[in-house]
């Protein structure tokens, strides 16, 4: 059923309790389960000839995949390697949560995770009008165009105010990084790459510039070994926007509405996947806000829950946020910033009210002195 290295590692996980503590849904719920060494130890015992069944696929289906574990492992395996292999199989046998069937559906049939018909309008009257070629192709994410366009309408704001020739795709297609969870690297899911990547060669960007780190982490690291994207180079909105700062393209005021502290919430796709922790705080600081680090921060920051596990157990995902949000309490912070429109999405709606979660570029784009330019 496994590669012989995803066997490899679940067989190296299944007695090992070293990362449990690092484990998100792991740590809120104390369901032993829920941790990387159970998933490693079912994982095992269905190599050694135990049946694979529906409970144990919907085990599979409680991680994060935010390599928190491996990220902490100091011998090197990765539990996600067994576990979305797992995912591919549980799909294949027809064996996943009926939730998850319902979030592949959803892509496959509109073109989001949340199975919605209508796009966000700000975000449609604001790319409407963009040509269909340019030097830039900003891609926003589903997220963006559904759930929360707080990052999105700051981020066009802010490429408008620093002068940049961008398009956006019309009908952004998806990605394939949620897919690519629910389901593990499946041929469906390099189809639904090798589309999109199609209509990225069309636009003649030669940038890329990615608003969801999600969406970042599987251009990156995964269009590349497909083939893809060949003659453009994807980085995430942060790296982008930082470097316009440097570059002096956009002129800032001191964020007076900041008058206390605030922290930095990293993503893990943008922290541990793509090892990038310190364009955020570079925007921060230009800026002036005075930070100060939640406990688990850059590299060994706690997942937020994620989008595709929202889709299986919002509660969990709940519990999560407001674990994130209890990081921040415990420092006496009352404003997180972060760039991920998931993160925003998830924790706007999970967390008690007590700290506010924001948009960095929001922040910025409030505080540019730029005359927008259109």
């Amino acid at each position: 059923m496994f590669s012989s290295e995803a066997q490899r590692n679940a067989d190296a996980c299944r007695f090992c309790w070293m990362c449990r503590h690092m484990c998100p849904t792991g740590a809120v719920t104390g369901n032993e389960a829920f941790t990387p060494r159970a998933r490693g130890l079912l994982a095992s015992m269905v190599e050694r000839g135990i049946g694979f069944d529906g409970d144990m696929a919907g085990v599979m289906y409680t991680c994060c995949l935010c390599d928190a574990c491996a990220h902490d492992c100091v011998t090197g395996f990765k539990p996600s390697e067994y576990i979305r292999e797992a995912r591919m199989q549980a799909v294949v046998a027809e064996l996943e949560p009926a939730e998850i069937t319902q979030a592949i559906g959803n892509i496959q049939q509109k073109g989001n995770v949340y199975g919605l018909d209508k796009r966000l309008e700000r975000v449609e009257k604001a790319t409407k009008d963009l040509p269909l070629t340019a030097e830039v192709l900003v891609y926003l994410g589903q997220t963006a165009w559904y759930r929360n366009d707080e990052e999105a309408m700051a981020l066009l704001s802010l490429l408008n105010k620093a002068g940049v020739a961008y398009t956006v795709l019309k009908d952004e297609p998806p990605s394939g990084s949620y897919m690519a969870e629910l389901m593990g690297y499946t041929g469906d899911v390099q189809e639904m790459a090798a589309r999109l990547a199609k209509r990225i060669d069309d636009s003649k960007a030669e940038y890329m510039v990615v608003l969801n780190p999600h969406d970042a982490f599987i251009f990156i690291q995964d269009y590349p070994r497909w083939g893809l994207l060949e003659g453009i180079q994807p980085m995430t909105a942060t790296s982008y926007v930082a470097q316009l700062i440097e570059d002096k393209k956009l002129t800032l005021q001191r964020a007076s509405s900041l008058t206390a502290p605030a922290a930095i919430h990293d993503p893990c796709k943008l922290s541990r996947a793509l090892d990038e922790t310190d364009a955020i705080r570079k925007i921060a600081d230009s800026l002036g806000v005075e930070l100060k680090e939640l406990f688990l921060n850059r590299k060994l920051t706690r997942c937020c829950g994620g989008v595709p596990l929202m889709m299986y157990k919002p509660a969990l995902v709940k519990l999560i946020a407001r674990e994130r949000e209890y990081d921040a309490v415990r420092i006496e912070v009352r404003k997180v910033l972060t760039a991920c429109p998931d993160c925003l999405h998830i924790f706007g709606a999970g967390t008690s009210g007590e700290v506010e979660f924001s948009g960095i570029f929001r922040l910025l784009d409030e505080n540019c002195c730029n005359v927008r330019s259109e």
